[in-house]
């Protein structure tokens, strides 16, 4: 008798963990359809409907196969709603948990790009005001991300568009301070003009305003009646075929 009952006791065991097993993998063939389901709402450029799909997917993603995927799907979706407070809280929390991601090169890629966004002040367009004369306050996050990005990932895939990014942020940073550097000149603050403009030379040195910002430093001394200095900076233009 009590023989028996171990038999039926480990025929029960074995049932229920083959059933355990079969309900297991069709949760897991379950999410993979769903997960492609949110994938093609993506690329049909359904975003907010990728979003819910998604975020439903996460709260019930108990196999946490997909849980990295389902992360940088919904950091592509909400930039590309320029729902950019959720898309850089989606990546805080990646990096925190996947710091050695393959797809890492990315989600860093992507935290440029929104700052980058984010220099971009729709009013200030409306206005007509020039986008470099603003705070480039993001412009300067942006550039801080890129250069990080340019120096661990040097093989990403996205490589060439990040060096593309910086080229132009580098425009724009440089453009900003050589309208600090003409307002101290045209009030008269010419040291402050020959610091600011130097300071353009060295982190920006092959920007649009450079040869510009020569200039201003060559008008400076001379307003200082510093002119062997002025002459030095002469020669210097000159090189430049200016």
């Amino acid at each position: 008798m009590i023989k028996k009952n171990i038999l039926i006791v480990l025929i029960l065991f074995i049932y229920s963990s083959a059933y355990s097993q079969n309900v297991q993998k069709n949760k897991i063939i379950g999410e993979k359809i769903f997960y492609e389901y949110c994938r093609k709402k993506l690329k049909n450029n359904e975003f907010n409907n990728a979003i819910f799909y998604l975020e439903n997917m996460q709260k019930k993603n108990t196999s946490n196969i997909y849980f990295d995927k389902i992360q940088i799907n919904l950091i592509y979706a909400y930039y590309k709603i320029k729902n950019y407070s959720m898309a850089q809280k989606n990546i805080e929390e990646f990096i925190q948990l996947y710091p050695k991601h393959p797809n890492i090169d990315y989600v860093i890629y992507i935290k440029s790009l929104i700052y980058m966004s984010l220099d971009k002040n729709i009013f200030l367009n409306i206005l007509n005001i020039k986008n470099y004369k603003s705070d480039p306050i993001y412009a300067k996050k942006a550039f801080f991300e890129l250069k990080n990005f340019l120096y661990f990932y040097p093989k990403s895939i996205y490589i060439i568009n990040a060096k593309k990014d910086l080229f132009n942020l580098k425009q724009r940073l440089s453009k900003y301070d050589f309208e600090i550097l003409k307002y101290y000149f045209n009030h008269k603050h010419y040291i402050a003009a020959i610091n600011r403009g130097e300071d353009i030379l060295k982190k920006y040195p092959e920007t649009s305003v450079a040869v510009e910002t020569l200039k201003y430093i060559k008008k400076s001394f001379v307003e200082l009646k510093i002119f062997n200095a002025a002459e030095k900076i002469s020669k210097i233009i000159s090189l430049n075929k200016v």
